[in-house]
């Protein structure tokens, strides 16, 4: 028995130990491949940058090398040239080789130029000329027909002396003429392929604009008085004068640029017509690429648009023909329907928001007016192609939109994003007159959910205004949406509105909204940054309560279910502008303001009506079970205030809602809410006060309905002697009557419920725990 188990026992070792070796020898293996896989991309990324030049240094050294054995080679040939009939024969090869290589010439050259003349149709007609006469390809064909020359001369020259040095030079001039065949076929190919003709077209015009820019520099003392610009003052033009006096005086500096422009443009057309947008896309890259090479040319020569008067060198034209151009290619693509171009094309315009962003104004409190131009065509394109039926198309659009409100918001502000911020708007309201393009809502409402958090995080100051605008803007797009149909089980509503408002998406504006909290909350006392969010916060929730109330009110109207995702929302952001008021980076004053806001926001819940019908849909969210938990989070985080206000509200939610039969049992759920928030406030003072209102209410006349109220009360007597059961709690409420003191909770339920129907004092019903 032993031997068995000692034998198991080395058998899992050695299992165990072999194992672990294959494990080894397969990381070591994959780590082989991965370094081979490297170094391989790393020869191809180095030989596509100097293949050429180590091609010429390896022939060049080589040469030179077998140079040293010509006097050998001599020697060897002497006795086999050693007669004339011999150097004759010599001749005769040399003749008919030079020959050869010279018709060789001729016939490449003339096939490699035939392949050029049948891909004119490829390329437009200055494009072709430029190509056609590339001197590269003319050199290499030149080059092979001087060598075969020398090569036929040779035998002009051929004596017994001399035959290693011909059969040298021979040698090495055939091989030679070879490679520029070779070479001159990859010309060709790199001539006709289109992708590279676009290369050729952006290096041509970043040649001649940076060849401007050096020429402006060279005349800047030309056009110069001497004076230099007040660099302390910061409103002063910091502009580069000289430099917009020479291209005022030489108008076509640009001609170029903009010859590489239409270029790219016929070839994205061409292309993307031929179904070939692969092509497309790279003449639409070129075109980007041209923008920036024109922008760094001209430097600080850009003058931005004034508040007061009309500054005719604000217009550039060459951004101008450059946006015609695109805009124009839009229009075809949907005239084509022709969906790939169109968001190609939409893609280029948002690239050159980024281009155009980073435009030097020579002034800090500029605006980047043709980054607003280009985003103005953007928004154009996009509200152009609504009746067209694209939707995949617009939701692309106004994702490109989004993203140039955020690069506009990072460089110039919150002010910078209002009119994209109203494009969105109206794109997204789409979504309620077609049932196609509701993911347009979706996406809409996703950018400017997007917004709202990068707003909160910018460093700019006065994010008021634009926080105002994306609520106004998300409201018009609730309220038309909300004007559809709602489906019971699936609420549209909810599910296209979610990437603003839902509280329990993961993607949604409230989770990234929670993800920031926490970290301002856990940054020091002296963090800037923290400071500034807190700040940030302060300006987007201020007046938030107009706009959610006027939602709230409008989804009840409509019996959506969008109702549930406003009532959480409006706590979930009260629980966090509670947060924020209580981190560290947070000074008294901000405090005070985030307090305030958050009580005015979550009194939006005590306007809703009291009618049956309402209180009904309403409390099928749980509003009751919602306020009870608000009331608890402002105790725990230390606001009494804010606390007895939503106390106040939870108290008019009782008298209002439990006038009626809701099928929820919320006059009892209220009165537990109430009595257990009045022991938290841990004041004798808090309880007599319940009571107080209570009977205030009661005698005003609260609770018409005897019935009703007598089985309340009878309820709440009857949980009011099962409060030291134990159970499992599906509701805050029980939770919080369980962690609470029993023995001042029960005779404060009983006085209640005695104050609701004295006529049923004493009596209690059996109840359950909810």
């Amino acid at each position: 028995m032993r031997l068995r188990a000692r034998m198991r026992l080395l058998r899992r070792r050695i299992n165990r130990s072999t194992k672990r070796a294959s494990q080894i020898l397969a990381r070591r293996t994959a780590l082989i491949w991965q370094q081979l896989y490297r170094t391989r991309f790393r020869f191809l990324v180095w030989r596509q940058r100097h293949g050429a030049v180590a091609v010429a240094i390896i022939l060049l050294a080589l040469i030179g090398l077998s140079g040293f054995g010509v006097p050998a080679l001599q020697e060897l040939l002497n006795p086999i040239f050693a007669t004339e009939a011999e150097l004759a024969s010599l001749r005769s090869f040399l003749v008919t080789l030079g020959g050869a290589l010279v018709g060789a010439a001729a016939i490449v050259s003339s096939l490699v130029l035939f392949a050029m003349q049948v891909n004119v149709e490829r390329m437009p007609h200055g494009l072709f000329r430029r190509l056609s006469a590339d001197r590269r390809l003319l050199s290499a064909f030149a080059a092979t027909f001087f060598l075969a020359v020398i090569i036929a001369s040779l035998s002009l020259n051929v004596g017994q002396q001399r035959v290693g040095a011909i059969l040298f030079i021979t040698f090495w001039g055939t091989v030679i003429v070879l490679g520029l065949f070779l070479y001159g076929y990859r010309r060709a190919l790199i001539l006709v392929n289109p992708a590279q003709q676009l290369k050729m077209v952006v290096r041509q015009a970043q040649r001649e604009l940076q060849a401007w820019a050096r020429r402006a520099k060279r005349a800047a003392p030309l056009f110069s008085d001497g004076s230099q610009p007040n660099q302390s003052d910061p409103y002063s033009s910091q502009h580069d004068l000289t430099r917009a006096a020479y291209f005022q005086v030489n108008r076509g500096w640009t001609e170029g640029a903009q010859r590489g422009v239409r270029y790219a443009v016929s070839f994205a057309r061409r292309y993307a017509e031929q179904g070939d947008h692969e092509v497309s896309a790279v003449a639409m890259n070129a075109i980007v690429a041209i923008n920036a090479a024109y922008i760094e040319a001209k430097g600080k020569t850009f003058f931005a648009n004034q508040l007061m008067f009309d500054n005719p060198l604000t217009s550039d034209g060459f951004i101008n023909d450059t946006l015609e151009h695109l805009r124009q290619t839009a229009r075809i693509g949907v005239t084509r329907g022709d969906e790939q171009q169109i968001e190609q094309t939409l893609r280029v315009i948002a690239s050159l928001v980024r281009v155009y962003i980073s435009i030097d104004y020579a002034n800090p409190h500029a605006s980047n007016t043709h980054a607003h131009l280009a985003a103005g065509y953007l928004s154009g394109e996009v509200e152009r192609i609504v009746p067209h039926n694209m939707p995949d198309v617009l939701m692309e659009g106004v994702r490109l939109m989004g993203q140039c409100a955020e690069m506009l918001l990072a460089m110039e502000g919150p002010q910078g994003i209002a009119t994209v911020v109203q494009k969105i708007g109206i794109v997204s309201c789409v979504g309620a007159a077609r049932e196609d393009y509701r993911p347009v809502t979706s996406t809409g409402v996703e950018q400017l959910a997007r917004l709202s958090f990068e707003l909160l995080q910018t460093n700019k100051r006065e994010v008021q205004f634009a926080a105002q605008g994306i609520r106004e803007t998300v409201k018009l797009i609730a309220k038309l949406f909300m004007a559809l149909p709602d489906t019971p089980l699936m609420s549209i509503h909810s599910a296209y509105l979610a990437p603003y408002y839902s509280a329990t998406s993961t993607q949604g504006l409230a989770v990234r909204l929670s993800q920031l909290v926490n970290l301002v909350a856990d940054a020091p006392e002296g963090d800037l940054n923290a400071r500034q969010v807190i700040v940030n916060f302060e300006e987007w929730a201020d007046g938030m309560y107009q706009t959610e109330k006027d939602l709230l009110l409008y989804a009840i109207e409509k019996r959506s279910q969008f109702t549930f995702d406003m009532i959480n929302w409006i706590t979930t952001v009260t629980t966090m502008l509670i947060a924020l008021s209580n981190a560290a980076a947070c000074d008294v004053h901000a405090q005070e303001k985030l307090r305030k806001h958050a009580a005015w926001l979550i009194a939006v819940l005590s306007w809703v009506p009291d009618d049956e019908e309402t209180v009904k849909f309403v409390e099928i969210f749980q509003m009751t079970e919602t306020l009870f938990k608000a009331a608890v989070d402002a105790r725990r985080r230390g606001c009494p205030e804010l606390a007895e206000d939503i106390d106040k509200i939870l108290l008019s939610w009782t008298f209002k809602a439990g006038r009626y039969q809701t099928g929820w049992a919320t006059l009892e759920k209220s009165v537990y809410a109430l009595a257990t928030l009045a022991l938290l406030a841990n004041d004798a003072e808090a309880e007599a006060q319940l009571k107080k209102k209570i009977n205030s209410r009661m005698k005003a006349g609260g609770l018409p309905d005897k019935e009703l109220r007598d089985s309340a009360a009878l309820k709440i007597r009857g949980r009011a002697a099962s409060l030291y059961r134990n159970g499992h709690w599906s509701s805050a409420i029980e939770h919080g009557m369980a962690q609470s003191d029993h023995q001042r909770l029960q005779p404060l339920l009983e006085e209640i419920a005695d104050i609701i129907s004295p006529e049923t004092m004493g009596q209690a019903a059996n109840v359950g725990i909810y």
